[in-house]
């Protein structure tokens, strides 16, 4: 569950590496279009997936999920992701989708790093997990870097928009590091 009442919606996590400078910050509604342009960006719906506005703004209101934005040095919304399941029991969190604007320059894995960060700092968090398309070789690669092991194969489990099935893999944050420590 997250850590209610510890200042304004603005995450202070950053990552400076040359002008690739990345910043974290909590989605408003008004950052919709943005999130659902990044969603409809040509290939992603066979990577990323996307929802309709209804249900971002149903997810949105929910205090079991958080979205999260990353900008650049601008200012300007260049990724977003989604985590939920804040509110489980087992401290089981759920990256249910991160996409980034630009792939292929660096600005996704330093994302992806303060993703991870707020996870488990700023809930209670025990383990990040995701699933992955068994095809979408740069986010396995970009996941396995960043500490998540894949931890099995789902059969069939996604359906692509020409309504084909592929295999996707849980892979799980729990390398040294990404699960929380006792105490």
């Amino acid at each position: 569950m997250p850590r209610r009442g510890r200042g304004p919606p603005i995450i202070q996590l950053g990552v400076s590496m040359n002008e690739n400078a990345v910043a974290l910050r909590l989605a408003r509604q008004s950052d919709l279009p943005f999130i659902m342009a990044t969603e409809r960006l040509p290939g992603f719906e066979q990577m990323v997936g996307r929802w309709s506005e209804a249900e971002h703004l149903a997810a949105l209101a929910r205090p079991n999920h958080a979205y999260l934005l990353g900008t650049n040095t601008a200012g300007e919304c260049a990724a977003f992701a989604i985590i939920r399941d804040l509110d489980d029991a087992h401290g089981n969190l759920c990256l249910k989708r991160i996409a980034v604007t630009n792939p292929d320059r660096g600005f996704g894995s330093k994302f992806l790093s303060l993703v991870v960060d707020w996870a488990f700092s700023e809930t209670t968090g025990y383990r990040l997990w995701l699933e992955v398309l068994v095809n979408n070789v740069r986010a396995r690669h970009v996941y396995s870097s960043h500490g998540f092991a894949e931890e099995g194969l789902l059969r069939g489990a996604f359906k692509l928009p020409d309504d084909s099935r592929i295999e996707s893999r849980p892979d799980v944050a729990n390398a040294v590091g990404m699960d929380r420590p006792p105490g």
